[in-house]
């Protein structure tokens, strides 16, 4: 008899396709998440940490999980919609808690072996700019770095001082005009305020110092306002 053939070795894609596993996890967190839309409503399922990815691994609802329609993520977790019920594989940005100050009011970062970096600051940022480059690879604004109400990040080989400007105090809240929804994020975080049904909403009077931007500290769905990075402001809505 002849001997039994021996087992065929992997493709080099699948070895190429591991060694992509093995990199993106020294650079991210997984997390797994269980995420119900019950009575077919919008629900957001917060996870701790910068979501970077997800995927869904297992749909629990007979109602279609369908990524855009009824199943998303942001940064800050997984929204649901629709009836869907599923479980979610999340990969969450690694922070790097070694980040130094460089001075009262400066912060340095950063980006190793070319690798995206993300430092943490002690306080909450309202502003930031380039205050002194250390690398040879260029820091651009947007490219190679950036910056969040919790830190600086930086990528594609850049170092450097970053200034950073301080939260101010906030403002008390004034008592939204009749027939207007005042909606703020405190703290710079992520708020969402019910309406009921809502066919679209309008920024009327901006009250943070913040910029409320719409689609990026502001917006609307079926149901509500959000607001986030500090934007507060009254919004006339229009119902379904």
């Amino acid at each position: 008899m002849r001997a039994p053939r021996p087992a065929a070795p992997r493709s080099v894609a699948s070895w190429l396709a591991a060694a992509a596993l093995c990199v993106a996890a020294e650079g991210a967190h997984a997390q797994r998440v269980a995420c119900e839309s019950r009575e077919y409503r919008y629900r957001f399922c917060a996870v701790a940490g910068d979501v970077e990815a997800a995927r869904l691994v297992e749909q629990r609802s007979r109602s279609a999980c369908i990524e855009g329609r009824t199943w998303g993520w942001d940064r800050r977790g997984i929204w649901v919609d629709g009836g869907c019920d599923g479980v979610f594989d999340v990969s969450l940005l690694a922070t790097r808690a070694d980040a130094r100050p460089a001075g009262d009011d400066l912060l340095t970062c950063e980006s190793r072996d070319f690798q995206y970096a993300f430092c943490l600051a002690p306080v909450t940022i309202v502003q930031a700019e380039l205050a002194e480059q250390r690398s040879r690879s260029s820091c651009i604004e947007g490219r190679t770095w950036g910056w969040r109400a919790n830190g600086i990040w930086v990528s594609g080989g850049c170092e450097a001082d970053f200034r950073i400007r301080t939260a101010a105090p906030a403002l008390a809240a004034p008592p939204p005009q009749q027939g207007l929804l005042y909606c703020e994020s405190r703290d710079y975080a992520y708020t969402f305020c019910p309406t009921g049904r809502l066919r679209s909403a309008e920024l009327v009077t901006q009250r943070s110092q913040s910029a409320c931007v719409f689609g990026q500290t502001w917006g609307y769905r079926n149901d509500g306002v959000w607001v986030d990075r500090g934007c507060a402001a009254e919004f006339a809505m229009r119902p379904r």
